[in-house]
């Protein structure tokens, strides 16, 4: 029988791995880096799509660790299509995040 070596948690106490932000932080979050694009696109121009291309400003709500220990923000930011936009609310790798000067 083939002995099982452990590759990770040990059994030890840990932290939650949430840390809520309150009161929640403005921060930049660089859509063009958050969803990168495909090499070599061949799409048109549309006066009333998506606006990915930009840094926008959210909120960061909590900070969350992943398994792997990398950190991830919750943000509440919105998405501008044509001169409108609508808010979503998702976890972002926090190293696409920016803390908004001033």
């Amino acid at each position: 029988m083939v002995e099982r070596v452990s590759i990770g948690y040990t059994g030890q106490p840990v932290r939650d791995p949430f840390r809520v932000v309150r009161p929640p932080v403005p921060v930049l979050i660089d859509l063009t880096v958050l969803f990168p694009r495909e090499p070599h696109r061949s799409g048109r121009y549309h006066p009333h799509g998506l606006q990915m291309h930009k840094v926008v400003t959210g909120m960061l709500s909590c900070w969350g660790i992943c398994e792997q220990g990398d950190w991830w923000g919750l943000v509440t930011y919105e998405i501008a299509y044509g001169s409108r936009g609508k808010a979503v609310t998702h976890w972002v790798p926090a190293w696409t995040l920016r803390r908004k000067p001033g």
